[in-house]
């Protein structure tokens, strides 16, 4: 074979390498225009978030529920007011899907400054009677969303709803609760410290006019409600006045309180038994820590607390692990009877 000139193999190898230098130079072009690309698209999606939020809190001073009337039919307007109030609740859905991951916890009011730290004991009780059933009741906790009821029926287990009362974020929790047989409201109470509490919250300087008509506004949403618990509420509970206005107006209304206990030094046994009434309080916080493995530990320990003292109340919420905790430990929660909360 003819052997070709040395010129010509150095003129190929210096083609060779211009090409290649050509092929490096664009897709480093491609590199660097799909990072500055994305940094933008991140930049007009924060941008849009922060709009939308702007968006929903004008059109939110524009309407606002009024929850005094809650049967009445909903009031004849112009067409620019029904579109104000589509876009209101098409813009506040989009929000609310945001705000998912910003989930309330109950550490912000017991530990702020320890994530990790567990959860205020109840206060100690006798053992049962010797050959008395074990009930276990399982509150379900921040229900407003037709997706939560949905979660909580998937379990096939008899859970108890606690419905945070409608606001502009969740319109449809009592319209949700009337279609259940039996459910509970979960009432804002004042927290110490807490950054989103939910409209119509009550607190410690709330005056008895105030919390009697809130409380006959939620009588007339929740036609069926005999139990509430408190929603956040650390700071409410934990005053002797407050909590005794509270008490007194339930009784007078035929409600029963439920202390979700939030902080240590809740002032709820203390009320409820100046008034007369049996004192409930919940005994384990089932996600407190994010997991299906923790919430199973504590699934776990409310049975044996069951098991123990012969009651035990529960307290968990519509997560996704929550809800496959549960659905996993069928067999364990079978050692006890799982019941509603007027069954203990």
């Amino acid at each position: 074979m003819k052997k070709q000139p040395l010129l010509f193999q150095v003129f190929s190898l210096k083609r060779l390498a211009i090409g290649l230098s050509v092929l490096l130079i664009t897709l480093l072009a491609i590199l660097i225009g799909y990072f500055i690309g994305f940094h933008q698209a991140e930049e007009e999606l924060d941008a849009e978030r922060k709009q939308t939020q702007k968006l929903v809190q004008k059109i939110k001073d524009l309407t606002v529920i009024d929850e005094r009337h809650p049967s009445l039919i909903k009031p004849k307007g112009s067409l620019q007011d029904d579109e104000i109030r589509r876009l209101k609740k098409e813009l506040e859905d989009l929000l609310a899907r945001e705000r998912m991951h910003e989930e309330v916890k109950p550490q912000h009011e017991y530990a702020p400054n320890d994530k990790k730290a567990p959860p205020p004991p109840p206060p100690s009780r006798p053992p049962k009677a010797a050959g008395a059933e074990a009930k276990l009741v399982i509150i379900i906790d921040d229900v407003s969303y037709a997706r939560d009821v949905k979660a909580i029926q998937s379990t096939g287990l008899p859970l108890v709803m606690s419905f945070l009362p409608p606001s502009s974020r969740h319109p449809d929790s009592a319209v949700l609760a009337k279609q259940q047989g039996m459910y509970m409201v979960h009432l804002p109470l004042e927290a110490v410290a807490f950054h989103d509490e939910e409209p119509n919250t009550l607190h410690v300087d709330s005056s008895e006019e105030e919390i009697e008509k809130r409380l006959e506004i939620l009588k007339q949403l929740y036609p069926n409600v005999h139990y509430m618990n408190n929603h956040t509420g650390s700071k409410f509970t934990s005053d002797s006045a407050a909590m005794d206005k509270l008490i007194q107006i339930m009784k007078n209304e035929g409600l029963q309180f439920v202390d979700s206990r939030t902080i240590a030094s809740s002032k709820g046994r203390e009320a409820t038994t100046k008034y007369g009434m049996r004192y409930l309080t919940r005994d384990v916080f089932l996600d407190d820590q994010d997991g299906v493995g923790n919430v199973k530990k504590q699934i776990k320990e409310a049975v044996e607390k069951a098991k123990r003292y012969g009651t035990a109340i529960a307290i968990g919420h519509p997560r996704v692990d929550t809800i496959r905790a549960l659905k996993e430990s069928k067999d364990i929660l079978k050692e006890v009877k799982l019941v509603s909360i007027e069954q203990i």
